[in-house]
């Protein structure tokens, strides 16, 4: 980078982390910088650390510069988005703070002026920091949802990409793929490592991928009920009865596209039933819905673990509980 670039870089920084109006002149100096192959990303770190990301970051400051400072930066430097997140520290609250507001308020200026293959690139790592732990589930959801998110268009991309990811693995251990493809993955490859040298052990139930809990969870708060269940499964070997009702009205509703309400009552007194009897499977993998506790009790029975007797006597134990808490 000649010092020419590197001085109209850093006035086009100091401009946007010091004015709430923003020009589109200036965006237009940092896009010409990223288009700037002479232009490192080790150059963009040391331009950003000058102006004090670096400090920010470690001292936890929220002026209202370092907010537009380190947002402007996860923008520029895809591989920083995880850290501004980290940084920003959201909880799940639907109210915005001061810094999520100074940060969103550039964010809704500076999206129609960036390309928008800039800002995909920052998605693929945020996966791989929510398996790491280094990233919340509220950081992602927030980033992905919340109106005026220079990211939020990509929401549905980084959807695809998963069922995407997914369906490779699936197609490779049906034998549908020659291992020599087993790359071109849309997150990155380390996301499913876990996944895929466990496999056969998740679709046998010898294997729970605990640390994939957070990827149902997301999946859940975005309704992508089938992933959420997919994830439930992996990490806890079941899913609830709730979020197989989920699945299963998302599936009959595919089929049944022009349903209304009268489906609905049809599918809920009807299809439920069927689905709960027949077998669900998700990109390869079963579903099975946790059991109720008659459902447990009797196969209990069945597999001839405990005497029918026992079982009854724990039955009248438990109906005698719920009498004496009506009364009581």
């Amino acid at each position: 980078m000649n010092s020419q670039t590197e001085a109209s870089l850093e006035a086009a920084i100091r401009k946007l982390i010091h004015s709430s109006q923003l020009k589109p002149e200036t965006v237009q100096v940092i896009v010409e910088g990223l288009e700037d192959e002479n232009v490192t990303p080790e150059d963009w770190e040391t331009l950003f650390n000058k102006e004090g990301a670096e400090i920010a970051i470690k001292q936890k400051i929220y002026s209202s510069q370092m907010v537009r400072l380190i947002t402007l930066r996860a923008i520029v430097i895809p591989e920083s988005l995880p850290e501004f997140l980290a940084w920003l520290n959201i909880q799940k609250s639907n109210k915005l703070d001061e810094h999520q507001t100074v940060s969103l308020e550039l964010q809704k200026d500076i999206r129609p002026l960036f390309p928008q293959e800039q800002l995909t690139k920052g998605i693929n790592y945020l996966l791989v920091n929510l398996l790491n732990k280094q990233i919340s589930v509220d950081n992602i959801y927030w980033l992905l949802t919340t109106d005026g998110s220079a990211w939020g268009y990509a929401q549905k991309k980084f959807i695809t990409d998963v069922k995407y990811d997914l369906q490779l693995i699936d197609n490779y251990f049906t034998r549908q793929l020659d291992k020599k493809f087993f790359n071109p993955f849309q997150h990155r490859k380390q996301v499913w490592a876990t996944l895929i040298s466990n496999w056969r052990s998740i679709q046998a139930g010898y294997y729970k991928g605990e640390e994939y809990q957070p990827f149902a969870e997301l999946f859940a708060r975005f309704r992508e009920y089938h992933l959420a269940a997919y994830f439930y499964q992996v990490s806890q070997g079941n899913i609830s009865k709730d979020l197989f009702y989920n699945m299963a009205y998302e599936r009959y509703i595919q089929l049944h596209p022009n349903g209304d309400k009268v489906s609905k009552i049809i599918f809920d007194e009807v299809a439920y039933q069927k689905y709960c009897k027949s077998n669900i499977s998700v990109y390869g993998l079963q579903i099975k819905r946790k059991p109720t506790l008659v459902e447990f009790m009797i196969n209990v029975v069945i597999q001839g673990l405990i005497s029918p007797i026992i079982i009854l006597f724990w039955w009248i134990l438990f109906v005698l509980s719920k009498i004496l808490e009506y009364f009581l």
